[in-house]
């Protein structure tokens, strides 16, 4: 046996699981972990741009592009969205669960009508190298490295410009916000919208992946939840990275050692002990403990 390539082959997998739960849940961040959101339609905005991405690919534009226009034509979806229905469900945390769920089942179907169920693909573009036996795609590669390009996207937007201060400022107190002449409406919009065009570009990046239908959200939306929120709500990005480089270890040795099935059954466990142990995510875990630290 190669051993050079079978370690290889592990770091590559952990690599791609993480890029693969990062992606999902970095749209998701902002739209739950700062919003207050429970999108259950994530996944279709997610859909929707692979489907936009798809149609451009194939009408001739080149996938970088394609990814974008994917991301923005989600992000267009999700500012109707906000507009129509998402506004009136603001600090009522079920009512926004049930009411998006409505969503995602009014898209899909909707989707199914229009569209059939015929399946739509992009090829996996730049090819693979080889260690050993082993063969990885590089495709994969980059799609960490834009899973962690977006996140550190993100973070500067919400730390540097000033949507970002006033979507912190229109989070914490609408009110104040308000009072302080901060157009809260148009905030929540943007930043809806913000959210819903990065899970547009997350759609459209796993097109290159898996074939596409009305119900492709579907597969991406529990892990996208189940990251975000073993993240916590005390820092969402940097819980995002905490709880992908934990379920991502997860993931990868269960997969190893029995099969891809019981990866994906070793997640859920590991969240269920997660948030068994830090109730409130791992964020806000390190944050208490800091706090106690700094205290002494």
């Amino acid at each position: 046996m190669d051993i050079l390539g079978q370690i290889i082959s592990y770091i590559y997998q952990y690599f791609d699981n993480l890029g693969f739960l990062l992606l999902s849940g970095v749209g998701l961040i902002i739209i739950y972990g700062m919003m207050g959101v429970i999108n259950m339609a994530h996944g279709e905005l997610m859909m929707i741009g692979a489907y936009v991405a798809v149609t451009a690919f194939h009408a001739g534009v080149p996938a970088p592009i394609a990814v974008v226009l994917g991301g923005l034509g989600a992000g267009v979806a999700g500012i109707i969205i906000e507009r129509l229905v998402i506004r009136h469900f603001y600090n009522q945390l079920l009512s926004s669960l049930v009411v998006t769920w409505g969503v995602s089942i009014i898209i899909s179907q909707g989707t199914l009508l229009l569209l059939g169920p015929s399946i739509m693909n992009m090829p996996t573009p730049l090819g693979s190298f080889s260690v050993g036996p082993f063969a990885f795609g590089v495709y994969r590669v980059v799609m960490f490295l834009v899973a962690l390009g977006l996140i550190v996207g993100v973070w500067s937007i919400f730390r540097w410009t000033r949507l970002g201060a006033q979507a912190q400022a229109t989070m914490e107190n609408p009110a104040m916000a308000d009072a302080l002449g901060i157009e809260t409406r148009r905030v929540y919009t943007l930043t809806f919208g913000l959210g819903s065009a990065l899970g547009g570009v997350a759609g459209a990046m796993f097109a290159m992946t898996a074939t596409i239908s009305p119900f492709f959200g579907q597969n991406y939306t529990p892990m996208a939840f189940i990251t975000v929120v073993i993240g916590g709500g005390a820092s969402p990005i940097l819980g995002l990275a905490y709880a992908g480089v934990y379920l991502s270890a997860v993931q990868t040795f269960a997969s190893n050692i029995f099969n891809e099935y019981i990866g994906y059954v070793s997640v859920m466990a590991a969240a269920l002990i997660a948030l068994l142990v830090m109730p409130s995510g791992i964020s806000d875990f390190i944050e208490r403990r800091r706090t106690r630290a700094t205290q002494r």
